[in-house]
């Protein structure tokens, strides 16, 4: 079923299919993207690529990259694309290892699709554990996908998956932590705290992503230099954003200090316009009101 040495695209159904076979002797990488990453039919067209598909295929490394079309409304869960998914795992026995790659919603997407893929293993990051809310009532990203569903899509539920999992997700950040907490698969963790649902940026601009990915590959990662590097992310704007919506209960006045001190130097280095200023703080008021009720109803949960 698979095409050797060169590069693939298809599409089945609502789904992009793009992969490069470089060798058979070495692993392959299963890629799914986050849901912002969706990708238009025009955008298809003009052969743009599946989201991580160059990243690999530059370093000829073994790949397929599954990439969602036309928005949140699905996310791999076409009937088309599952009898795809089952006639293409008779074609990924030849490799010696098959390595699972996903993002948020894409994490979903890789734990669901693991043992028809025959995944040995899968790099998960922030990943969701179902996109029904009714399963989940404590993350208000599923919201809208909720609304659009027609019938109960309950029984596709990524917690069940078997196959070891390797998590990186922000433990202060309860909605996450609580998706975390349903997959029994789950072998490993790594933690960045503070960043919020930004794992896979916060990796980017702290420059450990790419070695993350790469180390996870050829074996495990390396938890001494991941979490040296972690350290980075107090140098990011978001991480003081995130800290400081976040109920930690060890907010200390020096802590604060800290975190006001950087918000104030940020703001300062702006034009103001106060009536943008006024329309975000009472934004900022109805976000923090809805997310300590969806705190306290996640706390309830985690004790």
């Amino acid at each position: 079923m698979l095409t050797y040495h060169q590069s693939v695209r298809l599409q089945v159904d609502n789904v992009l299919v793009q992969y490069h076979i470089f060798d058979t002797d070495e692993p392959l990488m299963v890629t799914f993207p986050p849901s912002s990453n969706a990708m238009s039919q025009e955008q298809v067209d003009a052969d743009q690529q599946a989201w991580s598909f160059q990243f690999f295929a530059k370093k000829k490394m073994n790949v397929i990259s599954f990439n969602h079309i036309g928005g949140e409304t699905h996310y791999f869960d076409s009937a088309k694309f599952a009898v795809f998914i089952d006639d293409l795992s008779d074609s990924l026995f030849p490799f010696p290892a098959r390595i699972g790659y996903g993002c948020s919603k894409g994490g979903f997407a890789a734990a669901f699709h693991a043992k028809a893929l025959k995944l040995d293993k899968a790099l998960l990051l922030m990943p969701l554990s179902t996109y029904w809310q009714p399963n989940a009532p404590w993350d208000p990203k599923l919201s809208k996908h909720t609304e659009l569903q027609v019938q109960d899509m309950s029984h596709i539920d990524a917690s069940h998956c078997e196959t070891p999992l390797t998590i990186i997700y922000d433990p202060l950040f309860i909605p996450d932590t609580l998706h975390k907490k349903r997959f029994k698969s789950c072998v490993a963790s790594y933690r960045i705290p503070g960043v919020g649902h930004r794992i896979a940026r916060a990796l980017q601009h702290t420059g450990s992503l790419k070695e993350t990915i790469l180390e996870f590959r050829e074996g495990e990662i390396n938890a001494e230099r991941f979490y040296r590097v972690a350290r980075k992310r107090k140098q990011l704007s978001y991480y003081f954003r995130s800290i400081d919506k976040s109920s930690t209960q060890k907010m200390t006045p020096k802590r604060l200090g800290v975190i006001y001190l950087h918000r104030f130097y940020q703001y300062k280095s702006q034009s103001i316009d106060l009536d943008k200023l006024k329309s975000r703080l009472q934004q900022s008021i109805e976000k923090r009101i809805n997310s300590f009720v969806v705190w306290c109803k996640g706390k309830a949960l985690l004790q």
